[in-house]
């Protein structure tokens, strides 16, 4: 099976940050709004599948297949999104009021976009007014902060890199563990001891646990342009990489300068 339907919360999110990347970028007003039309698809999608997925693991030992498949299907997003926590954790999250409101409003305007009741001006009005790259900020903030309360680890392809499966002929993306990615961070420049469990699950703890570590490490990758270097003597080794959705960079991925190396280290 494809890996990539296999897990919804990740490909939404992927796409989403794919989509609100092309739309930071785009050079024209057709470019930007078609891709900022499917960043609030795809991030209201990978936001309701990953409340559904939390509620399906809370309600298993307790519920009948036919049970879990009516309150995923009935539940609105918005009840979803200020509700669910509190009923699967038993605690609200930590969640910033104006991150919960922006959320509220992206999932008012693609409403409107997929069921318009007026002309359709003032829905693309405010489309236009949106920052890409706030969709992006707004829903990595709402499953990272529920991990934070839930006291597990947050998936790193949440700073929206991911690894590169290289082939003779293609390439693909896939899920490796957070210990996998700490390697990759190391070999970024980061100091880390990613072999040494003793040392790493106190790095992990407050760097891929918490919302604050999360905003500190975003802030550091967004200072790196290049990708996880590749080892000559393994050129088919998953790396992790930053444009993997962008065929002409994954045929370069991977190979960086010296020099480039030496600056990802100083910081």
């Amino acid at each position: 099976m494809n890996p990539w339907i296999v897990n919804p919360v990740w490909q939404n999110f992927s796409s989403l940050y794919r989509e609100a990347t092309a739309g930071h970028e785009a050079k024209t007003g057709m470019e930007r709004s078609h891709h900022l039309t499917a960043s609030l698809y795809f991030g209201i999608s990978s936001l309701e599948a990953f409340l559904n997925r939390k509620m399906r693991g809370h309600l298993a030992a307790t519920k009948s297949e036919q049970k879990i498949y009516e309150t995923l299907r009935k539940g609105k997003i918005l009840d979803k999104l200020k509700k669910w926590p509190e009923l699967i954790l038993g605690k609200q999250i930590g969640l910033q009021d104006e991150t919960l409101e922006l959320i509220t409003y992206f999932n008012e305007i693609r409403g409107d976009l997929t069921h318009p009741k007026t002309h359709g001006h003032d829905i693309y009005e405010k489309l236009e007014q949106i920052e890409p790259r706030s969709v992006i900020e707004a829903v990595a903030e709402y499953m990272v902060r529920f991990h934070e309360a839930e006291g597990t680890l947050y998936p790193y392809w949440l700073f929206g890199w991911n690894y590169l499966n290289p082939r003779t002929t293609s390439y693909e993306i896939f899920i490796v563990n957070e210990q996998q990615f700490c390697f990759s961070l190391q070999a970024l420049g980061f100091q880390i001891s990613a072999a040494i469990r003793s040392k790493i699950a106190p790095w992990q703890a407050p760097y891929l646990g918490t919302y604050q570590g999360y905003s500190t490490l975003r802030q550091m990758l967004s200072e790196i342009h290049h990708c996880q270097p590749k080892a000559d003597r393994f050129p088919l080794m998953p790396i992790l990489c930053r444009r993997w959705w962008m065929p002409e960079h994954q045929l370069k991925c991977g190979h960086v300068t010296t020099a480039a190396i030496q600056v990802a280290k100083g910081a």
